[in-house]
């Protein structure tokens, strides 16, 4: 019996880009910062683009199709001087 395969989805306002492979890995714990990798990388892509408010989600399901864990990350981008 080999290692469990898990899929990467990404969802935000507009898409859905739906994994169709996955990736076998050897524990929930090891998608769990796949999934973190995966949202950091792409927030910074999306900081860099200009965009300023940002919202999505990697979920990960294993599988058999379950939802195993979410990753959801919320970015905001202010400008002009802080206020305090």
């Amino acid at each position: 019996m080999g290692m469990p395969r898990y899929f990467f989805h990404v969802l935000n306002q507009t898409s859905h880009v739906h994994d169709e492979v996955g990736a076998e890995l050897s524990s929930i714990a090891v998608a769990r910062s796949r999934a973190s990798d995966a949202a950091g990388e792409i927030l910074t892509s999306d900081l860099r683009d200009g965009k300023t408010d940002i919202v999505f989600d990697v979920q990960v399901e294993d599988d058999r199709g379950a939802r195993v864990l979410t990753v959801h990350v919320v970015g905001t981008v202010e400008t002009g001087a802080p206020t305090r």
